[in-house]
């Protein structure tokens, strides 16, 4: 039910978004931004009850992609992260897997122009994660823990900071990350550089 209200907020989004475009010229100057970004998320800090936890993310990839109307930017990001790891135990052993951790969601953020080139952007983001065990846990007998896919609600607020190099741009941005459903609230931190480009 979480998962598909996120998802229906997201569709929502999109439209609103679009719907916006088609009049954003008599709002003020338009920036469409499309971006490629790849990242690390260390392991979390622990669950809320203080219970170190396995890292489902480590290193990932994904995309972004939004307007930004006169310094306030609206848009959707995706990220896919393929260094976690988890332990899955039976029978008293314990094996490391590997996590794929999927993660699609909304961002938004209003945008300060130090100088010409540079801007830095306080914004937040939220969305879903889907995370699932990737493993080889063929020789452990009745396996669990790692392996089963679940998905989880993300808050990740931060600072995105952007050079612009004529339509081009790079970046980098810096969040604190949120599962609040996970593991009784598993906190960490996600750190991306993004390259992409402005019409």
């Amino acid at each position: 039910m979480r998962t598909a209200s996120i998802v229906a907020a997201a569709f929502a989004f999109g439209v609103g978004t679009f719907a916006m475009t088609r009049n954003a010229h008599a709002l003020g100057p338009l920036d469409v931004e499309i971006g490629a970004k790849a990242g690390f998320a260390p392991s979390p800090l622990s669950s809320n009850n203080g219970v170190s936890v396995p890292n489902p993310l480590g290193f990932g990839l994904g995309a972004r992609g939004g307007i930004d109307i006169i310094g306030i930017y609206a848009g959707v990001q995706l990220m896919y992260y393929f260094g976690g790891s988890d332990t899955v135990s039976a029978l008293g052993q314990s094996v490391s897997v590997k996590d794929h951790t999927f993660m699609y969601g909304v961002e938004a953020g209003y945008g300060f122009t130090l100088i010409d080139i540079l801007t830095i952007r306080p914004q937040i983001g939220i969305g879903n994660a889907t995370i699932s065990g990737g493993g080889d846990v063929s020789g452990v007998v009745n396996a669990s823990g790692g392996s089963n896919s679940q998905s989880n609600l993300y808050l990740e607020p931060g600072v995105t900071a952007l050079i612009s190099l004529g339509g081009w741009f790079v970046g980098a941005d810096a969040n604190l990350l949120d599962f609040p459903g996970l593991n009784d609230g598993q906190l960490t931190f996600s750190f991306h550089g993004q390259v992409g480009y402005k019409f």
